[in-house]
């Protein structure tokens, strides 16, 4: 089946439906940014994604009458802010040897209006489950991005204090997805 084509099948009333598919993030291309602010200077950490989604998809936009399903996981080893210190601060604080990734389910999807879908999701991180909403949008390739803000003090961190330093709980979280069909 050829890119971002769709599985129609006749529904009970003769209309079309848009057939749920299952697609995998290319996790060669894929990419989540994590960019808080300090006193001093802004932190942005990049690292990997991996996981699939499911959803019905037609020329770009989701079925608005079916939900999306997906698992994202992001390891905290590859996470890279540039700066080698503030990464093994991370490292540290979060003791990525017993928390080694942070993990996102979506559990439901509330909204769907043409290529943006409003979901809600658990986000597990440090042995804390934590329900939180953002929203997605999928581009051509089809590539499946979003944008959201968590508080880290939610999975039980304070951020950094440390003489003039000064570093805001509030993170913004960035993904980049492209995804791949799978039969």
């Amino acid at each position: 089946m050829a890119p971002n084509s769709a599985r129609v099948h006749p529904n009970t009333e003769g209309r079309c439906a848009v057939q749920a598919q299952r697609f995998e993030i290319d996790e060669t291309t894929a990419s989540v940014v994590f960019s808080a602010s300090s006193s001093v200077h802004p932190i942005r950490s990049v690292g990997s994604v991996s996981g699939w989604i499911r959803g019905a998809v037609r020329d770009d936009t989701f079925a608005d009458d079916q939900a999306l399903e997906g698992h994202l996981k992001v390891p905290l080893s590859g996470l890279s802010s540039g700066n080698p210190l503030i990464d093994r601060e991370l490292k540290r604080r979060v003791d990525s040897g017993l928390h080694p990734a942070i993990s996102a389910h979506i559990e439901e999807t509330l909204r769907v209006d043409g290529n943006r879908a409003t979901i809600t999701g658990t986000i597990e991180f440090l042995a804390v489950s934590t329900l939180v909403e953002g929203e997605v949008v999928l581009l051509p390739g089809p590539r499946l991005v979003g944008t959201g803000e968590v508080d880290v003090r939610w999975w039980g961190l304070e951020p950094p204090r440390l003489l003039m330093l000064r570093v805001d709980p509030i993170v913004t979280v960035e993904i980049d997805a492209l995804l791949i069909e799978q039969p």
